[in-house]
């Protein structure tokens, strides 16, 4: 993620014997405004200072760099697509896993996807017009519980009950981001908090149930994933819960960040702050929208995010210090995931085409 191990350490952000929030605080404070906008998406990177980031990747049963949905697809200079597959190893979807009742099958399922994600994005051999493919950021493990087989996504659950789930999402937690104490091999994202295990309307439904069944069932599996799993990220869901739009819903903070300590990414799914204006109904506008989400702690959107952030900054609906505060989730993932000081995995060298982010000289 911060620069090539051969340039000279001249800003704090770049020693990485310093405490992250010393360099995620000086990180921001040499960013414009602007930059700071465009960091809002799902690709972080401040390429004026040297500082390239990674986005997201699909992995819910291995490594989705190809296949029928075109998730090998790049884009070149003139930004025409192309379908480029890379082949990865493909694991049970998440209901067989959770069929082995064995925690330490899904984690070793995990850990190998997991680095195959980190070799793809380290390695030359695999760069298109001399950038990373894939990323490290991955969307996995779905920590949804699967009340009704009649769910369009119930093979993306574990199961229904909510110790198992949390059991499982756990171990994949683990397996993903690996055992180093500094460095993450990759960081898993859970999703989608929470109660999204509706398919008709679900992009303006509202769950409704009271506190205690949200506290002891539902959220259980995200909980266990952040609290026991160390998780750092999570996508909010589509639906509300009794009313309120997860994208917007007061327990991203009150709950996950204060109570749980996660400080990470907290995303929406893709078009979710259109939809509170297009189905929910919840705002009129979407730069009232894009506030109201970057209020409830919102740092990366997976929509067309950035005129109406704008527009909120111009109408006043938020601040630059708000922003900033929110910003801190997302770099604080992107230096727990650099290795840009020394290769943190094991096995993993530069001769195997392994290379530490950053590094041009595979003998570094």
């Amino acid at each position: 993620m911060l620069p090539r191990r051969s340039s000279p350490i001249n800003t704090p952000f770049q020693n990485p014997a310093l405490p992250i929030e010393e360099r995620v605080n000086n990180i921001l404070s040499l960013m414009t405004l602007e930059e700071k906008v465009a960091n809002l998406g799902t690709d972080p990177r401040v390429p004026r200072l040297g500082i390239i980031g990674s986005g997201h990747v699909e992995g819910l049963h291995g490594l989705a760099l190809g296949g029928p949905g075109a998730w090998g697809r790049v884009r070149d200079a003139k930004g025409n697509s192309q379908n480029i597959p890379i082949p990865t190893t493909t694991f049970p979807q998440e209901v067989g896993l959770g069929e082995t009742w064995d925690p330490d099958v899904v984690k070793q399922a995990a850990a190998a996807e997991g680095y195959e994600a980190r070799y793809i994005f380290q390695s030359e051999k695999y760069q298109f017009e001399q950038k990373p493919r894939g990323g490290l950021v991955m969307r996995a493990p779905n920590a949804d519980l699967d009340r009704d087989p009649r769910w369009g996504r119930s093979e993306e659950s574990y199961g229904e009950d909510s110790y198992l789930d949390g059991t499982m999402v756990t171990a994949f937690v683990k397996g993903l981001q690996g055992d180093d104490p500094k460095y993450w091999q990759t960081a898993a994202l859970l999703k989608h908090f929470m109660a999204n295990s509706n398919e008709n309307g679900r992009g303006g439904s509202s769950s409704n149930f009271d506190e205690r069944l949200m506290r002891e069932y539902y959220s259980v599996p995200f909980r266990m994933g952040i609290v026991d799993g160390g998780a750092r990220a999570y996508m909010a869901a589509y639906n509300a819960w009794n009313g309120t739009p997860m994208t917007v819903q007061p327990v991203l903070k009150s709950m996950t960040m204060k109570e749980w300590g996660l400080d990470g990414i907290i995303c929406t799914d893709a078009g979710a702050l259109t939809n509170m204006v297009t189905q929910h109904k919840r705002y009129k506008t979407l730069d009232e929208a894009a506030a109201e989400a970057i209020h409830a702690g919102i740092n990366q959107f997976l929509d067309q995010y950035k005129e109406p952030v704008n527009e909120a900054l111009k109408n006043h609906r938020i601040t630059e210090a708000e922003i900033d505060e929110d910003l801190k989730g997302v770099f604080r993932v992107m230096i727990r995931l650099d290795c840009s000081t020394h290769p943190p995995w094991s096995g993993m060298q530069a001769s195997e085409g392994i290379l530490p982010l950053g590094t041009t000289n595979p003998g570094l």
